[in-house]
């Protein structure tokens, strides 16, 4: 199945592209956006600014978060560790164990503290905006590379309702469905919709001849109601609650050491992860007619257990190998509330002013335990536990700040953003009852300078800073404090559109050096996945993005990315200066189209195919572990009718091999290499009805 599904998808591009050559050429829709906390065109945002409509992330079968990179240059998000986690890299500046992500989340207004809460099922979702450059200014602590924001769909007055499912190969199978409407017409809005997935799994573990990727289940319902009080106030109330088990942490041993010898999971301990999340939002809006007043509320509660090996190796194989496994169980609360007051748009001068608290109570319990072979007792046997890592983490942050964009000429735009975020942070080892304590804080000023040629060409140039607060190893680590992150960014960039907004052609070119570079590895001896800093990184890049719509039915995108991380100081190990830092991915390119024909009685024949391109890899901060260029190609055809589609999908077509997280022997200290094997390829066919 797998080889006609590749000649399907070829052929039926060729076909396409022959076909468009006939089409006539419209315009694409205008998109809105929020990225600077007011709706506006994202032409007129200066910033790099990517979007996913409800609409692309139907049409490129993008059904988890870590698969928006397939468009968006200088991004990568790795799966690594357990079933939940994800590691995000935008302009080269990428998560670290036990840090903050480097990138502000937020959900539908509200920040999200764990990285955990990013890596979840895309269903019933709006938009998503991916935010580039240093935020700190409007986002505070952790949008030092940028901010990711997601809004899910709102309620309606008219009703709807949408149904779609999925099934490919692994037995797998993603179904949701969701229905919105009006109790009071005018007044009382809700909307409902929930996602159920399954699969058996496609990497297989080759020592025990099942697939360690296998998803027993994870489901999640989510509720809105907007209440529309006057013309002028409404409150959104959104909640939302999932339940997974799946595989989790599964880990190759490459024995070899070699980056590029992609090896299959080998472990005879089966690893499984479960747990459930809640989240809970309310956000009222009221026109003052000077200012529209802004209050979010936001309270998560997330709780996962995992059982892993931890060797990645079996007895049978590796008899040498002292076989031990992991349990950890973890869990975070959060609550956060923001108040703000957002200037009218649309006036010479445009202001917003703005507060925010967020807490966080988290636990984090690693211990590694003998593994005996019986996979059931082994886990709870006390006479079995090796290393116990056990710490309750808190935090408390606070922030305020406010931003000014005043237009000086007709053309002529200056804008002026200042914040102050002061973020207490807080360790208990559960072993022995020993407290840490530590604050950091930071003033993030941004400045910009935009320069409007017509309505649709504009030059921008910008100035910010941006930071990532320190925070804990874990107890047993020898290194218990690492230290914050500090980013200092100069960018120039140009966004245009050309013959009546069919052409869009934006760029940017960026220059920034970083303070305390935090980047991960792990220390097998005390089971620490540990952060470590470098002192100062020079990153040097850019990206260019083109999207064009040539012809009705027909949309073209092509985007280069580049972020160069050169190591310009490294104390510890001045050995290392002028190497890349780890995770780093210097060129990224994405290219694809979108084509659809009218072939009888309104319905359409559509075809998509999109190639996602990312250069050498070096793993760790010696650069003697390097990933060899890597390219991925995804694709769909299908017929679209009156409220309806289907399709035969396909991701990763070619089934290219890759690590998306490799761990050479002198990370570990183990013995051998371990590595985190990206998907292959997985191709199906998807049904979805909307009324």
């Amino acid at each position: 199945m797998r080889g006609s599904l590749r000649i399907a998808l070829l052929t039926g591009t060729v076909l396409g592209c022959c076909e468009a050559a006939f089409a006539q050429s419209t315009a694409p829709e205008e998109i809105m956006v929020t990225a600077q906390k007011r709706s506006e065109r994202l032409q007129d945002v200066s910033a790099q600014v990517d979007v996913l409509t409800a609409a692309t992330l139907d049409a490129l079968h993008i059904k988890n978060t870590p698969d928006i990179v397939a468009t968006i240059p200088n991004l990568t998000i790795a799966h690594t560790d357990t079933y939940r986690n994800s590691t995000i890299t935008l302009r080269s500046i990428s998560q670290a164990n036990n840090s903050d992500q480097p990138v502000a989340i937020i959900i539908d207004g509200v920040p999200q503290d764990d990285a955990k809460q990013f890596n979840q099922r895309l269903y019933d979702i709006a938009q998503i905006e991916v935010l580039k450059g240093p935020q700190g200014s409007l986002y505070g602590r952790n949008a030092e590379a940028g901010a990711i924001i997601i809004t899910t769909k709102a309620p309606t007055n008219e009703l709807s309702s949408f149904a779609n499912v999925s099934y490919g190969n692994g037995n797998t199978v993603d179904a949701s469905a969701g229905v919105s409407g009006a109790i009071v017409p005018d007044k009382v809005l809700f909307r409902f919709a929930g996602n159920f997935s399954r699969s058996d799994g496609v990497i297989e573990n080759t020592f025990r001849h099942d697939k360690s990727d296998y998803v027993d289940h994870d489901w999640s319902l989510r509720g809105g109601l907007e209440v529309r009080f006057t013309d002028k106030v409404k409150l959104n109330l959104n909640g939302q609650f999932g339940d997974f088990k799946a595989g989790t942490t599964y880990f190759a041993a490459v024995l070899s050491g070699n980056a590029n010898d992609f090896q299959k999971p080998q472990s005879n301990y089966p690893g499984v992860s479960s747990g459930q999340q809640l989240y809970l939002s309310a956000k009222l809006e009221a026109d003052l007619d000077f200012a529209t007043f802004s209050s979010v509320t936001g309270f998560a509660r997330m709780s996962e257990h995992q059982f892993s090996d931890v060797d990645f190796t079996n007895p049978v194989r590796s008899p040498t190998v002292f076989q031990v496994l992991d349990t950890q169980p973890s869990s975070n609360r959060t609550v956060s509330q923001e108040l703000r007051l957002t200037g009218p748009s649309g006036q010479r001068l445009r202001w917003l002013i703005s507060g925010d608290y967020l807490e966080s109570k988290q636990l984090l319990s690693t211990n590694i335990v003998r593994d005996a072979g019986n996979f059931a007792a082994d886990p709870y046997n006390p006479a079995f536990l090796l290393v116990s890592n056990a710490a309750n983490n808190s935090r408390r942050d606070f922030g305020v700040g406010g931003q000014v964009d005043y237009d000086v000429l007709e053309k002529l735009t200056l804008s002026a953003g200042l914040r102050y975020d002061t973020d207490k942070r807080d360790q208990t080892n559960l072993n022995n009852g020993q407290h840490r304590s530590a604050e950091f804080d930071r003033w993030q000023p941004k400045v910009t300078a935009t320069y409007k040629f017509t309505p649709t060409q504009l030059v921008y140039a910008t100035y910010g800073v941006g930071f990532r607060a320190g925070g804990f190893n874990q107890p047993n680590y020898a290194i218990p404090i690492f230290a914050p992150e500090t980013l200092r960014n100069f960018e120039v960039g140009v966004k245009t559109q050309w013959f009546d907004r069919k052409l869009t052609v934006n760029a940017a070119a960026f220059t920034g050096n970083v303070a305390n570079y935090q980047f991960s590895f792990i220390d097998f001896a005390t089971a620490t996945p540990a952060t470590g800093t470098i002192d100062k990184v020079r990153i040097t890049g850019g990206e260019v993005e083109v999207r064009f719509t040539p012809m009705t039915g027909l949309n073209l995108f092509a985007n280069l990315g580049v972020s160069i991380p050169e190591i310009t100081k490294y104390s510890r190990f001045p050995q290392f200066v002028g190497n890349r830092t780890p995770r780093a991915a210097e060129q990224t390119v994405q290219a694809g189209f979108d084509y659809a024909t009218p072939i009888a009685n309104g319905m359409l024949f559509v075809l998509r195919a999109n190639l996602q391109h990312d250069s050498d890899r070096y793993w760790f901060v010696d650069n003697l572990d390097v990933q060899k260029p890597k390219t991925f190609v995804h694709g769909s055809f299908g017929l679209e009718g009156n409220g309806w589609t289907a399709t035969v999908w396909g991701r990763n077509i070619f089934d290219t091999k890759s690590y998306d997280t490799f761990f050479p022997n002198v990370q570990t200290g183990a013995g051998r290499a371990v590595a985190f094997p990206t998907k292959p390829a997985v191709y199906g066919v998807e049904f979805s009805y909307r009324y």
